[in-house]
């Protein structure tokens, strides 16, 4: 008899023999991860006779949507033995775990995706994306150490050990000036600095005479690759982003081998491109976003103070509960939501791009040019683009 169903702890051990089976992770690490950070009432398994086939973990954070914080869940390890892959189970298991999220009033949910048209095609958008930056060893004509700055204050950038209330101080700074973004706990820091050095990263601090102004995370892969990658990397003072990025890409092309090259997982802002040479070569990785109760997510937000209503249709591909039209009414920046019989609504969209457009990440007239929205009434748009503003996004998560 086959159960989807919450873990308990009776249920520890095949969650990790089946996480081990599928990916390939230290087993410091793991040790870690289940004993301190996963909870079993944070898993959810499909099961056989009591055997474990395939299961998911919903790890709890906190995010930043729009300036203002709910809970959420990150969607990680989706695993199936192999022995039963291919029968549909990882798209039930999903199912089950999005509407257990909206029994619990979590609205929204994220994950970085192994295939990212597995999860838009069943109802994820994407909310954020980062730039892939490569610069190839003879390009850089950096010597570790030698570089300039125009600033008047002297930086200076080293190695160190990690500081979780340093980084997590510059974290905090960093993240105000994104509308979107994961604000993280002490327990968040402690599971990255975990990983982080289990994968034998290093932790680099930007400073100058008196405090902390930046901090990246690095990774080098083993030879033959010898590829030198940064992994993640925050400021407070925008004056040290590029001499400290220019430190730690001589950093990594000064490796040993004449193949290595550098990279760098980066934010950045069209506004805000640095001025060192660098052309990205990808965008990724890709975070993926998707709304769990249309009323919930839409009832959540606070909006310009305009008195005004309109009828929105919407298609979820997985949640047939969320298919359907739903009546909005605005009034003292609160939008009240009510599921109706009409047959002709004046707005369009699939539950990705409902997701994107609350998130910010594509903006109502971008929408329409691209026929991810569909109005009846095309005098709406001026108001879809005040009430779903275009937003900028910083979320980077691995574990």
């Amino acid at each position: 008899m086959m159960e989807i169903r919450p873990l308990t702890a009776l249920d520890m051990d095949q969650a990790r023999r089946l996480w081990e089976e599928c990916f390939d992770d230290h087993p410091s690490f793991l040790d870690w991860y289940f004993q301190f950070r996963f909870q079993p009432q944070d898993g959810l398994g499909v099961f056989s006779n009591r055997r474990l086939l395939s299961d998911l973990h919903l790890s709890p954070r906190k995010i930043k949507l729009r300036q203002q914080v709910f809970p959420s869940a990150y969607l990680i390890a989706l695993a199936t033995h192999p022995d039963f892959r291919r029968q549909g189970l990882a798209k039930k298991l999903l199912t089950f775990a999005l509407r257990h999220l909206a029994a619990n009033h979590l609205f929204f949910t994220f994950l970085m995706p192994f295939k990212v048209e597995f999860y838009t095609r069943l109802g994820w958008g994407v909310c954020c994306r980062h730039q892939h930056f490569t610069l190839p060893t003879a390009a850089s004509g950096t010597t570790p150490g030698t570089e300039k700055n125009n600033s008047s204050v002297p930086f200076q950038y080293r190695p160190v050990e990690p500081d979780q209330q340093v980084l997590a101080m510059i974290y905090q700074r960093w993240i105000t000036q994104f509308d979107t973004a994961l604000v993280r706990t002490a327990q968040d820091w402690e599971s990255l600095l975990r990983e982080h050095q289990t994968d034998g990263g290093q932790f680099w601090l930007a400073f100058n005479q008196t405090d902390p102004l930046g901090y990246a995370l690095t990774l080098t892969a083993p030879p033959p690759e010898s590829q030198f990658q940064i992994r993640e990397m925050a400021y407070i003072d925008q004056a040290v982003r590029d001499p400290f990025l220019t430190r730690l890409l001589g950093e990594g092309t000064g490796l040993n081998s004449l193949r290595s090259k550098a990279e760098a997982l980066l934010w950045t802002a069209p506004e805000t491109e640095s001025s060192c040479v660098l052309t990205p070569s990808a965008l990724h990785p890709v975070i993926l976003g998707r709304i769990t109760n249309v009323e919930q997510a839409l009832t959540a937000f606070t909006y310009p103070t305009v008195n005004d209503q309109f009828s929105l249709e919407v298609y979820d591909p997985l949640l047939p509960e969320n298919s359907g039209t739903y009546h909005l009414q605005l009034s003292a920046g609160r939008m009240q939501v009510f599921k109706t019989r009409i047959e002709s609504a004046q707005v369009r969209c699939s539950i990705s791009t409902l997701t994107r457009l609350l998130t910010g990440a594509i903006h109502p007239p971008a929408a329409v040019k691209s026929g991810e929205l569909s109005l009846k009434k095309p005098e709406l748009l001026p108001l879809l683009t005040e009430l779903f503003p275009k937003t900028t996004a910083y979320i980077n998560e691995y574990f």
